[in-house]
């Protein structure tokens, strides 16, 4: 799937070549001319990597960089300007540009750079997934152990009272129908003690329904 780019420059010829460029490279490309473009392409497109310029019309490009620093995407960006200046360089990278390019701009350092910037973007994109895989996980655990603990109290209680008939009870049927009650609760109890304990869910597929938590392989990943 081609990388969603976003270029806001006001500069009639360099956004034309800068356009055939990125488009020969690959890339899905939305144009901005002006601040109020780029805040309206921005409330409802979602660029990975921006390349802006400072001097547009109807403001600073400042103003676009904080409004992208404000959105949950965050996508990257690329500053071009014709102020060499190291203020300026400075104030874009601390305002969050991920990186700083002078006028006339070298194609080959804006490929490089954007290649940098999309690769970034997909690492940080992968850190918040792997964030939110572990969050999940940590609250699957949290609710199967608050229910292992709740089934485990009512088990306790069928086991004393299987124990308790057993010994009140002689005939022999009955005693044999409570003791195989009571080892299935204790294989129960010990099912839930293995959920309770399992660091991880080790998920097995089964033919023709869903897949289920495989506990002896959780309990298996416990003793590693």
């Amino acid at each position: 799937m081609p990388e969603h780019l976003m270029l806001i420059e006001d500069d009639l010829v360099l956004q034309v070549s800068l356009s055939a460029m990125l488009r020969r490279e690959g890339y899905t490309l939305l144009v901005a001319r002006s601040v109020a473009e780029a805040h309206t392409l921005l409330e409802r497109e979602h660029p990975i990597v921006v390349l802006l310029d400072l001097g547009l019309p109807d403001g600073s490009g400042f103003d676009v960089l904080s409004q992208i620093n404000q959105s949950p995407a965050r996508p990257l960006v690329i500053v071009t300007t014709a102020n060499d200046s190291i203020s300026t360089a400075v104030k874009a990278l601390r305002l969050g540009a991920f990186d700083f390019l002078t006028k006339p701009i070298n194609n080959n350092l804006l490929r490089n750079a954007i290649r940098r910037a999309v690769e970034h973007y997909r690492l940080r994109q992968s850190a918040h997934e792997i964030e939110l895989l572990r969050a999940h996980e940590e609250a699957m655990r949290a609710t199967a152990r608050a229910a292992a603990h709740h089934i485990s109290q009512h088990l306790t209680v069928i086991m004393g009272e299987t124990q308790l008939l057993q010994e009140e009870l002689n005939d022999p049927e009955v005693r044999s129908s409570l003791e195989r009650i009571l080892r299935a609760t204790e294989q129960a109890a010990q099912t839930l003690a293995d959920l309770r304990s399992a660091r991880h869910f080790v998920i097995k597929e089964v033919q023709a329904v869903e897949p289920i938590l495989d506990l002896h392989a959780a309990a298996g990943q416990n003793l590693r």
